[in-house]
């Protein structure tokens, strides 16, 4: 049994290192990219850039219908094949892709203080990226479920590279533009859909009518999508109340922050990823009791990170985005605490959704966002990018307590989240598992 829980955990770890690798490759590509096109565009065509593309990822999270989560519940408490579901998440995306289309151009009718300004071009670039998005999110989420993890993110750096080398092209020849930003952004995505499907051991292009399915799917997503709908809201509500109030510069400025900031999540997310099979496949007790303990060692490497991007950060974004941009230094100190609530947030993820009490989860999530959107309110005009900043902070902190405090009561106890002083070691075996990863160097017999 001790030896089998060896081996397990050493495969996760491997997995997370390997994740972590990829994600930080995928990190490289973006900065270079993010780089490129804040220099050239400068905080105001960044604005004008940022707002569609977060637009179209909204108008993504509402037409995910919460499937995404179910299909956690139903392939881990259910036994519902990833085949199955599959098949009805591929009949989703046709049904809330040509959907999300249609949203996208009733924007500026429905928003004019935020769309009112967008041009035609950048919405109809914006709009051609929801169906390609969310079947790339449905399919690598089920990937996840059986053990391919990895492919999304080689994926990823497929797209990535391709979208920069022509980037690059269009820097050097001086033909770079907001339009032909959001039209590589939509080629990224083209070829990350496509070699997400090419060795996906889920069947991706099936479709299937599964009214069995589909009740039983309905029947627990609805009330859960309109949570993950509230959370995605939470995360990205201020970029819109920015535009709005101070204007598409303030944006530009914004959105650097918050980009630079989540780059801390990459080792967060890579152990939450990396940590999602065990969580489907044991008790819901269990996996709440993975997840406490995750949720302590994904607040110590957030706090490392955030702290060195404080630390750095009043010299390396005027450095690398340009003097412009230096107003983006304190809006990132004051998000920097944020991030460090969500890493700890995303692993209760798998047993809350597992507890099947989707209410709850929705309550937690507009609490949350009815605290930030208040804060925005009156700190925005106040304070400007910081403001925003300040808002996510406190509130995803409120949520990350209500949720740690729920997988509390499903672990049993709170015993897991404590700090312990094997905390140092484990956090030294991740790190001596990802350089030996990064250098190729095979894992001794006693670590496999």
């Amino acid at each position: 049994m001790n030896e089998d829980r060896r081996r397990g955990q050493a495969s996760v770890a491997v997995v997370a290192a390997q994740t972590l690798g990829l994600k930080l490759a995928l990190v490289v590509i973006a900065t270079i990219a993010t780089i490129v096109v804040s220099r050239i565009l400068g905080p105001e065509g960044r604005g004008i850039y940022y707002i569609p593309v977060v637009a179209a990822a909204t108008i993504v999270a509402f037409g995910k219908l919460g499937l995404e989560q179910a299909n956690v519940y139903l392939y881990g408490s259910q036994s519902i094949s990833a085949d199955r579901l599959g098949a009805q998440s591929t009949l989703v995306t046709v049904v809330a892709g040509s959907g999300g289309i249609i949203a996208m151009f009733l924007l500026p009718s429905l928003l004019p203080a935020v769309f009112g300004d967008v041009p035609p071009v950048l919405l109809l670039l914006g709009a051609l990226a929801i169906p390609l998005s969310l079947h790339t999110q449905f399919i690598s989420g089920l990937q996840n479920l059986v053990g391919q993890v990895t492919l999304q993110f080689r994926a990823a750096i497929a797209g990535g590279l391709v979208q920069l080398a022509a980037l690059l092209v269009l820097a050097f020849t001086g033909l770079v533009t907001v339009a032909a930003v959001m039209a590589l952004n939509l080629l990224g995505g083209l070829v990350t859909w496509l070699w997400t499907l090419r060795t996906s051991v889920v069947p991706p292009y099936s479709v299937r009518w599964d009214p069995g399915l589909i009740r039983q799917t309905v029947g627990h997503s609805l009330v859960l999508h309109a949570g993950l709908v509230l959370f995605f809201l939470h995360l990205r509500v201020d970029t819109f109340m920015v535009k709005a109030i101070n204007g598409p510069g303030a944006v530009g400025i914004y959105s650097l922050s918050v980009v630079v900031a989540e780059t801390v999540l990459l080792a967060t997310d890579s152990v939450s990823i990396a940590l999602l099979p065990r969580q489907v496949g044991v008790a819901i007790r269990d996996s709440a009791q993975v997840a406490l303990r995750a949720a302590r060692i994904n607040a110590y490497l957030a706090l490392a990170f955030g702290v060195a991007l404080v630390a750095t950060g009043w010299i390396a974004i005027p450095l690398l985005f340009g003097v412009e941009f230096t107003a983006a230094y304190p809006p990132l100190v004051a998000l920097a605490p944020g991030i460090v609530f969500i890493s700890m947030q995303r692993v209760c993820g798998p047993p809350v959704l597992r507890a099947g009490t989707p209410w709850l989860l929705t309550g937690i999530y507009a609490v949350s966002l009815a605290a930030n959107i208040s804060l925005n309110l009156v700190w925005i005009p106040q304070f400007g990018a910081v403001g925003a900043s300040m808002a996510s902070s406190i509130s995803y902190g409120l949520a990350a307590a209500l949720f740690l405090g729920w997988t509390s009561v499903l672990a049993g106890s709170t015993a897991a989240l404590r700090p312990s002083r094997s905390d140092a070691a484990l956090v030294l075996v991740a790190i001596t598992l990802a350089s030996r990863l990064a250098r190729r160097k095979p894992l001794a017999a006693s670590e496999r």
